[in-house]
This record gives C-alpha cells, structure tokens and sequence, in this order.
C-alpha cells in the first residue's frame, strides 16, 4: 500500500504542475501564430480554424485522458494483488487522480462549455475506467505496457 500511495502521490503532483506548465503555453502559442483575424474573401479560413480548435480540444482530452487511464491502471493493478482493503487503493486512487485534474481545472482561463467539457470528461471517465476495466483496455490498452 505504501509503493502504491507514495508513487501515486509523486506522479499526482508532478503531473498537473508540468501539464499547466507545457500544454496552455503550447496552445496559446498555436493560436497565436495560426488564429488571425479572417479576411471576408477567403471563406475557408474560418473552417480552418474551427477545425484546429477542434484538434486541440481532443488533443487536451486524450492528455487528461491518459492521465485518468493510467491512474485507473495503477488502482486496478494494486487492487488485484492486495489480500485486504482493496477499497483503500480505490478511495486513494480516486482522490489522487480527480485532485490532479482538478489542480488542471483550477488554473483555467476564460472558462466556457469547452474549457469545463475538457476538465468533466477525464473526471468522468477516471471512474468509468475503474469500472469497467474492458473500455479502459480498449482506449488505453498501449498504455499498460508503459511502467513509470
């Protein structure tokens, strides 16, 4: 329990802090370079950058996502292994994953449906991975194979 807790916590700190540091700076970089202002006459433009803001929405979930799979991967991998308190890895789990995206949520600027929508689907699927193991080896199955 305590390999379980001490590197679940590690990684609970090191990855909002470094997350909140890289990605929005990323972002905010792509759309400062590749979001002008769109001359009247060039009407694809407009799809274009729809279609880049899009990509970055997912591209931020699958981020958040990978976090939620791996941490619902730890959570089921202690889980298997231990005689008792199996509930434990699961409270401890839990609270470690959600604070860490909640620590990503916080620091959000300018919050509208989008920003919330890309905090609430990793939240939720944090616990449906937990839940239903098959729809984490589905989406995340590559992810297993990488040990930190």
């Amino acid at each position: 329990m305590l390999k379980f807790v001490t590197g679940l916590l590690m990684y609970s700190f090191i990855f909002p802090r470094a997350y909140v540091a890289v990605v929005p700076k990323g972002i905010k970089w792509i759309k400062d370079h590749f979001y002008d202002e769109i001359p009247k006459d060039v009407k694809w433009a407009r799809g274009y950058q729809k279609f880049l803001l899009g990509l970055l929405f997912c591209l931020e979930v699958f981020l958040q996502s990978s976090w939620s799979a791996w941490v619902a991967y730890r959570i089921l991998e202690y889980s298997m292994k231990a005689e008792s308190y199996k509930w434990g890895y699961f409270l401890i789990g839990a609270i470690c994953g959600e604070a860490a995206l909640g620590y990503i949520a916080r620091k959000e600027e300018n919050v509208d449906l989008w920003v919330a929508l890309r905090s609430i689907i990793p939240m939720g699927l944090l616990i449906e991975f937990v839940i239903n193991p098959r729809f984490l080896d589905t989406l995340f199955g590559w992810l297993a194979n990488i040990s930190l």
